[in-house]
């Protein structure tokens, strides 16, 4: 007797799945909650029944109960970050005043911001990454090559006769 094969999974399902996933992540990212079904549906224009359907089976990094698992690459990246330094593009707003009575005015200035790195971070990084640790622990396994002898000699048993 054969086996039935499963049916294939149909195309719209397959997006509709990858659609709630993909929503779900950028939820999570900008929210650091996980999104109710209405929030779901809203984001993907799915119908609130498909997306309780696809909710169930959407698993976020190690597939565990911790949604929040799946940020973890970002904050490796962050950390990095702060680790080996960093920079980006910044504007600065500066109201300049156009003197006695004649109100100011807004400039805009654009500059890059440099962050150096950051020791603590590039420490928590290598500990995270590379496994390096601060303490040192021995272990000491056979003999330790020390041998140490006593020769003690008891005195003699005192005799009751010895000249008294």
């Amino acid at each position: 007797m054969k086996t039935p094969k499963a049916a294939p999974a149909r195309e719209d399902a397959l997006r509709n799945a990858a659609e709630v996933r993909k929503a779900m992540v950028a939820f999570i990212k900008k929210h650091l909650r996980p999104p109710t079904v209405q929030e779901l549906a809203k984001a993907t224009g799915l119908s609130d029944k498909t997306v309780k359907a696809h909710r169930k089976r959407v698993k976020l990094g190690d597939g565990s109960e911790n949604v929040y698992q799946q940020l973890t690459g970002d904050v490796l990246l962050a950390l990095h970050a702060r680790a080996v330094g960093y920079k980006h593009r910044a504007v600065k707003l500066i109201a300049v005043s156009g003197g006695a009575g004649m109100g100011s005015e807004v400039e805009r200035h654009e500059y890059t911001e440099h962050y150096p790195p950051d020791a603590a971070a590039a420490k928590l990084w290598v500990q995270l990454v590379e496994g390096f640790s601060e303490k040192t622990e021995k272990n000491h396994t056979g003999e330790v090559g020390l041998t140490l002898n006593f020769n003690y000699v008891a005195p003699p048993t005192p005799t009751p006769d010895a000249g008294h």
